[in-house]
Formats: structure tokens, C-alpha cells, sequence
């Protein structure tokens, strides 16, 4: 399927100068602010599942505490992984509609200005 934006000198990649558009400001600070959002929810995310790993392996006794009557706090942390996969994802698609969109908007309409030139 071809993006609209680019019309139809989209649609053969021989007049498409992709370095140009690599190097552009417009393009670099999509990258930047993508970027700026998925390390840090990347490291947040992978730093708490691998604690929950690490003490399912080496704490079984504290994950398998019970906070009530048949309710493992292993239980709980696994929820909280599943929980948290649903946080990242839909916060990702709010901070790509907001914010990333109308920088690739941006981006498509300087790349069609250049080359219109």
C-alpha cells in the first residue's frame, strides 16, 4: 500500500533521495523524539520483568508469599507484567498520535517541498 503523502513519486525507489531525507531536521527530530521515548519506557519495562525473573528464580519463598488465601505474590507480579505491557503500549500509541504523527506530517511536506525544487 503507498502512503498518500508521497503521491506518486513514491512509488519507484530510484526517485526517492532517502539520504536526503535521513539527513533532514525535520526527519532527525522525529528520530530524536521516538527515540527519547522508547529507551526509557524499553528500560523501565525490561528492568522490571527481569526482577520479577530473577526473583522467581533465586526468591521462590518471597514469590510465593501469600498475600491473602490462595493469592501468591507471584500471582500479583505476573499481573502486573501483563498490566504493564497494556500501560506501554497504549501510552506509545498516545505519545505517536500526539506528538510523533505531526512530526512525520512535518517530515513528508519538507521531503515533498526539496524535491519539488
Amino acid at each position: 500500500m503507498q502512503d498518500s503523502t508521497l503521491g506518486e513519486r513514491g512509488r519507484g525507489s530510484g526517485d526517492i533521495d532517502w539520504r536526503a531525507i535521513e539527513d533532514s531536521p525535520e526527519f532527525q527530530e522525529l528520530v530524536r523524539r521516538r527515540r527519547a521515548f522508547l529507551v526509557p519506557a524499553t528500560i523501565a519495562f525490561l528492568g522490571v520483568f527481569f526482577a520479577y525473573l530473577v526473583l522467581f528464580a533465586f526468591a521462590p519463598g518471597v514469590m510465593g508469599t501469600q498475600l491473602t488465601d490462595g493469592l501468591p505474590l507471584a500471582w500479583l507480579g505476573s499481573m502486573a507484567q501483563v498490566l504493564l505491557t497494556w500501560i506501554v503500549a497504549w501510552a506509545y500509541l498516545r505519545y505517536a498520535d500526539r506528538v510523533l504523527e505531526p512530526l512525520e506530517r512535518r517530515a513528508a511536506e519538507a521531503v515533498l517541498e526539496r524535491s519539488s525544487r
